[in-house]
């Protein structure tokens, strides 16, 4: 499977440093000028490479960011888009819709701890961090389920849930920490025989049965500003 997970565009929240998880924004007009960019790369690749495109398939959050994000690649690639409230962003309880000026006001104790600790499970109302590793995992079990090794699932989701979506691909012993640009693409290719392997065999120790293509890919976005 070549497997293409894609951050959703810029956001109002995000150019006004707002907390979102649960709560939408709608896109800024310099988002909805990355997510064009970011389709008509991606049916510019397809044109192109056309072997390597068999079958795609669109996937998206059901939030309306990255429905917003993954409408223009449905259209550039004539593809439909099936929404999936596994894929939305983790509920980040009492910070949602919350600048750090307005946690510093609303919630000094909580904010002071996290910014210490890091531990979301501190925060009130967020999705404990264990439930979200688990939907990950089943996320990326589901596709392999459902969808033939050759083929192109594309997946829009967000940032948060992404670095979860990658530990599960990667098979790592813990969630390693990274920002995603937004529209940035992480491509993988896998199969669902090789995710079952580790460094224990042959295969697991093969450079060539799974790969890293792309990792945070912001190319596409050369040409657009990202404000």
């Amino acid at each position: 499977m070549r497997l293409i997970l894609i951050r959703h565009a810029q956001t109002v929240a995000n150019d006004e440093g707002r907390w979102q998880g649960h709560s939408d924004y709608p896109l800024t007009p310099a988002g909805q000028a990355q997510a064009q960019a970011l389709a008509d790369a991606l049916a510019h690749e397809e044109a192109r490479q056309p072997g390597e495109w068999i079958d795609p398939v669109l996937y998206s959050s059901s939030l309306g960011r990255a429905l917003a994000t993954a409408r223009p690649i449905g259209q550039a690639l004539s593809v439909p888009i099936a929404s999936r409230d596994a894929l939305r962003e983790y509920d980040v309880g009492v910070f949602s819709g919350c600048t750090a000026t307005d946690l510093d006001r609303d919630y000094p104790q909580i904010i002071e701890r996290f910014r210490r600790d890091g531990h979301w499970d501190d925060v009130p109302q967020a999705e404990p961090v264990a439930a979200r590793a688990q939907r990950a995992e089943a996320v990326i079990n589901q596709l392999l389920a459902d969808h033939a090794d050759g083929q192109t699932v594309i997946a829009v989701t967000h940032g948060g849930f992404m670095q979860y979506l990658v530990a599960a691909l990667l098979g790592t012993r813990r969630i390693w920490g990274f920002r995603p640009e937004n529209t940035a693409r992480f491509e993988f290719t896998l199969s669902a025989a090789a995710q079952r392997e580790d460094s224990g065999s042959l295969g697991g120790l093969s450079t060539y049965r799974c790969r890293i293509n792309r990792f945070n890919d912001c190319v596409h976005l050369n040409s657009v500003s990202r404000r």
